[in-house]
């Protein structure tokens, strides 16, 4: 559930930043500038990131049963 959350968090910033850079395209250039995959770049890479340091982690799993 927490990775789900985090895509779409990501999905969600990279939309806002995707926005962003096209806004101040279109004020630079008149044209907007095009950056596609963008939001579900950022989805992908803070789901991995997260994956990544709960695997390094030495903190104990709280809701394993298992204690």
């Amino acid at each position: 559930m927490r990775v789900v959350l985090l895509f779409i968090t990501g999905f969600v910033l990279g939309l806002i930043t995707t926005e962003v850079i096209n806004i101040f395209g279109f004020l630079l250039y008149d044209q907007t500038i095009g950056l596609k995959f963008l939001p579900l770049l950022f989805g992908i890479m803070l789901a991995a990131i997260d994956f990544m340091f709960r695997r390094k982690s030495n903190l104990p799993n709280y809701k394993s049963s298992l204690h």
